[in-house]
């Protein structure tokens, strides 16, 4: 039998990984994108004429302004280059982009940044695309802000709208609606940090610009 103590350690670990935005694998597949489960998502390239030089990242955002902020870092000081992102439709086209040829440029040893902004009409499967034209290699870092953000209820199927994975917007039997049934939600704070103390000792920090809603049920 397993502990409860380890259930519970179990479940807050869960939970810092996710508001952390910690991914384990960059997809290179158009129709398979790794899905996020946070704002903030960070990877690595390598050469681009020795690894893959594309990656996609799907989440659900909208409606409302979305703002990426793209931060671009060499491993060494002799790596340079570039690597562009787009976001596109749910179905991964590039037949009509939501948003269209941003980069990020560094070298010398010099970060690069890139801030660009899209208002979306409707709430939808957004998808990151990524092109990687580094020489040596890098590391990123994509930050999502504004009022069209919606992270945690990704629909990991094609399409965009609406879809039977939308946590926040179906009930899993086809039935509209917030899954609040039968608790009380929590007023969260736009920023900060949640401090959690266990009755064991142990403590668990939570930045609280990540959580979209806290509900506590009986």
């Amino acid at each position: 039998m397993i502990h409860p103590k380890f259930l519970i350690f179990a479940m807050f670990a869960l939970i810092f990984t996710i508001a952390t935005g910690t991914l384990f694998a960059q997809s290179t597949d158009r129709d398979n994108p790794t899905p996020l489960n946070s704002s903030e998502v960070s990877g690595s390239f390598r050469d681009a004429d020795q690894g893959s030089k594309e990656f996609f990242y799907s989440f659900t955002a909208g409606p409302g302004d979305l703002t990426i902020t793209f931060d671009l870092k060499g491993r060494n000081r002799d790596d340079s280059g570039s690597v562009a992102y787009e976001l596109l439709q749910g179905n991964a086209s590039e037949e009509s982009p939501l948003l269209c040829c941003e980069y990020a440029q560094m070298g010398g040893g010099t970060t690069g940044r890139s801030v660009a902004s899209v208002k979306l009409s409707k709430r939808q499967r957004v998808i990151l695309h990524l092109t990687n034209s580094l020489n040596g290699g890098g590391i990123f870092n994509a930050r999502f802000s504004g009022t069209g953000l919606s992270v945690g209820g990704t629909s990991t199927g094609g399409g965009t709208g609406n879809g039977g994975n939308d946590r926040d917007n179906n009930d899993g039997n086809g039935r509209g609606g917030r899954d609040n049934r039968g608790g009380e939600n929590v007023a969260v704070p736009a920023s900060g940090t949640l401090h959690i103390r266990m009755k064991n000792g142990t403590t668990k920090d939570i930045d609280l610009s990540l959580i979209k809603s806290i509900t506590i049920r009986q």
